[in-house]
This record gives C-alpha cells, sequence and structure tokens, in this order.
C-alpha cells in the first residue's frame, strides 16, 4: 500500500469518528480593572492560582492604600490570608498594582472588569486600542446585557481585535472592603456565566474555574440578564427604608431586617414575578424565585435540591451568609447601578413583549426621584442597545448573530 493509499484509508476512518473537543487553552495571565472587594478578592484568587495577576484601579487612593500596607489581607469565609501587592518587579509571587491600563492588559489571557456598570462604557473607549486578538473580557457582573453594550461600545470605538466579551449574572462574593484588607461574608456556589460569541460560554466557564469554580454556561446573554436577582434584592429594602435613603444608618443596616415578611410578600415578590414573566416571554425559561436563587447559591444543598417556595424573607434569615451583610444609603453604588442597568431594560424589554412591570416601574420613578435624575431616560434599554422592534423570538437570534467584520483601525488611527 502506497503512502498516498494508507493517508487515504485514515481519513476515511478520521471522517466516520466522533469530533473531538478542542483543548480549552488555560488562563496564565490575568489583568483585574477594579480594586474594589470584589477585585480584589479576585486578584487574590489568581494569585492563589498561580496566575500572573495585575490589578487597576483608575482610582488613585484605592492603589495607593494597597501598596502603603504591602498586602491585601483577607478574613472571613474564603481564601483567608495575606496576600503581596506591589507596584514593581519581583521574583516572589504578587499582585502587582498597575496605575497605567495600557500596563495592566497588555498581553494577558484574560481581562476582568470588577466595576460597577456605570464604568462599562468608559472602559469600552479605553480598552478599544489596546485589545488583542483572543483575549477573554469579563464583565463581573454584566447586569442586563452587559456584554452587548460593551461589545457595540467597543465597535463604536473601531476595536479592531477579535475577543471574546462574557458576562457573570451576579458577582462571585459577598464581601466588603476594610482599609486595604476584605472581609469576605459569602460565596456564591452557582453562577451563571454567558459570552459572545455564545457558542464560547463552555469554554469560557472553563477557562475562568480557577477563579470562580461555581460558574456554569449558559444559553446566551439573555439567560444572565434575566437571572440576576440584584434588581429585587438591592433596589427596594433600600428605597423603602427613608433612614437608609437619607445616609443616617451609619455603617449600614443588615439587608435581612430591611426585609419585613410583609414586603417580601408584596412589593418583592411583584417586582420578581415581573421579572420572571418577561423572562419567559423571552425564551428563558424556568428560572428560580429570588429567593430559590439565593438558596442555591448561597445554601447548603446542591442546585438542583433545593426547594423553591418563593419566601425571600425566610431565605435571608435562614441563610447566615445574610448575618452580616450590610446595606448602605440609598445613594451607594447598588441603587445607582441596579436601577439604570438592571430594572430599566427590564421596563424596556417588558415593554417590547407587552408585558406590564408596574411594580418595576414604580422603583425607577422612586429612585430617579430621590436622585434627581431620569433614569428611565438614561438608563441602558433595547432601545439604547440597538435591539428595539425584534419580537421575542428572535432577540436571542440577534444578539448571537456574529459582529460585523473588524474595521480597520489601524489606518484610521494613522491619520
Amino acid at each position: 500500500m502506497s503512502d498516498h493509499e494508507f493517508r487515504a484509508v485514515l481519513a476515511a476512518l478520521d471522517a466516520g469518528a466522533p469530533p473531538v473537543a478542542a483543548p480549552v487553552p488555560p488562563l496564565r495571565s490575568v489583568a483585574v480593572l477594579g480594586a474594589g472587594a470584589v477585585g480584589r478578592l479576585l486578584a487574590c484568587e489568581a494569585l492563589a492560582a498561580g496566575l500572573e495577576v495585575r490589578l487597576h484601579s483608575v482610582l488613585g487612593r484605592e492603589l495607593t492604600e494597597l501598596a502603603e500596607a504591602g498586602t491585601i489581607t483577607v478574613r472571613g469565609a474564603h481564601l483567608v490570608g495575606s496576600y503581596p501587592v506591589s507596584t514593581e518587579p519581583s521574583d516572589r509571587p504578587h499582585i502587582r498594582l498597575s496605575r497605567s491600563l495600557d500596563e495592566a492588559v497588555a498581553g494577558v489571557d484574560a481581562i476582568v472588569v470588577a466595576t460597577p456598570a456605570t464604568a462599562h462604557a468608559t472602559y469600552a473607549g479605553l480598552l478599544a486600542g489596546n485589545l488583542a486578538d483572543g483575549q477573554l473580557l469579563v464583565l463581573v457582573p454584566g447586569r442586563f446585557l452587559g456584554s452587548v453594550a460593551l461589545s457595540r461600545d467597543l465597535q463604536a470605538h473601531l476595536c479592531s481585535a477579535r475577543v471574546t466579551v462574557a458576562e457573570l449574572e451576579a458577582v462571585p462574593y459577598l464581601a466588603t472592603a476594610r482599609g486595604a484588607g476584605v472581609e469576605v461574608h459569602g460565596v456564591a456556589r452557582h453562577l451563571g456565566v454567558s459570552a459572545l460569541p455564545v457558542t464560547d460560554a463552555d469554554q469560557v466557564a472553563a477557562r475562568l474555574r480557577p477563579l470562580v469554580p461555581a460558574l456554569r454556561p449558559v444559553d446566551g446573554p439573555l439567560d444572565t440578564a434575566f437571572g440576576t436577582v440584584t434588581g429585587v434584592l438591592a433596589v427596594a429594602p433600600v428605597l423603602t427604608n427613608v433612614a437608609v435613603v437619607n445616609g443616617g444608618t451609619g455603617t449600614g443596616v443588615l439587608l435581612k431586617e430591611l426585609v419585613p415578611q410583609a414586603l417580601a410578600d408584596s412589593l418583592l415578590h411583584q417586582l420578581d414575578e415581573e421579572r420572571r414573566e418577561v423572562a419567559f416571554r423571552y425564551g428563558v425559561r424556568d428560572l428560580p424565585s429570588a429567593a430559590g436563587w439565593l438558596r442555591r447559591a448561597y445554601g447548603g444543598q446542591p442546585a438542583d435540591e433545593v426547594e423553591d417556595d418563593g419566601d425571600l424573607a425566610a431565605a435571608l434569615r435562614d441563610l447566615e451568609v445574610f448575618d452580616e451583610l450590610r446595606i448602605g444609603t440609598g445613594g451607594g453604588p447598588r441603587v445607582i447601578d441596579d436601577v439604570p442597568h438592571s430594572l430599566v431594560p427590564l421596563a424596556s424589554a417588558g415593554r417590547e413583549a407587552g408585558v406590564p412591570t408596574p411594580a418595576t416601574d414604580t422603583m425607577v420613578a422612586l429612585a430617579s426621584s430621590f436622585a434627581g435624575t431620569d433614569f428611565g431616560r438614561e438608563g441602558r434599554s433595547l432601545q439604547t442597545l440597538g435591539l428595539a422592534g425584534h419580537d421575542p423570538g428572535e432577540l436571542r437570534r440577534v444578539i448571537a448573530a456574529p459582529r460585523a467584520d473588524r474595521p480597520h483601525t489601524d489606518v484610521w488611527r494613522r491619520l
């Protein structure tokens, strides 16, 4: 048998064999953008996993505080210990503090954006000319269709790199920054992650598991958009408590103390039902209630064994993680972030699908009144994302459609 004939036989045998999954490239280096509690913990997680890690913040005081301390000290439920940080190169493993965004993201495998969603558009403009083919860009969290918004913003800034943009449905930790350290109250055990292109979700989850073991891939950004419960949990309990809105609580109030049974059974239940009904119209089925999501993420049972009774007040009472979690003032980042980037787009999606969202609309109006700004006009919506006018059944296909060819940005930047 000639060599040519032998190769033909091998090719024929291969043609009938099942396809072999491509190997998942491991993460070797990570840049974390944002040095709040979650960003610090992700940087420590990366260092503990043996990765090269760089930590960047646009807030100079955050990096100065960490540099002066020389370590990030973690206490509480996870990652307990001290993690060395430095602004200079070192032979010993450490978290490299970087004041330069260009330096932080150059050549890394993954870029994790652990900032409020209000900063995503700014980061898109800053990153557009610094990204390289093959990099993974992760929003922690994405809020409502954050990966779609970021992808479109990158295109608007003539980003020429082919990157995967992913988003988590929630933050992996409930934690509080304390000086140069972090207090961890709890760690999520079950978190959805989506990606663009949508076919990359399995690979993204596999690559990010050294950082966030709880990740599970979902079908697309609509699943992570409707899967988040922070719009239900973080807005109404604050806005319905005058003392918290006025900032008269000092160090804050325990979240579970802001959610009496009557509030959970009325307003919060209605907000949650609106979220699930709108999601159903867009093909996102079998969503757990907010209470079920919390029990699945922070309870002791396997996710598929959690009984979902829908009782949010009971879930907050039962789960130990909420024995310490405090909510600050109404002007804090939770309300300012969740209303325009979670509740406003949910109401927008409801209008497009013909689903009334009176409770959600009320929270948007109340937050706008307190803040003195029109969140409904300024927040994220299907209109601002260029997705209005699509039938709910078509929207998933529109989002999943591959992006257009890359612009010739190198030419434009030379002009």
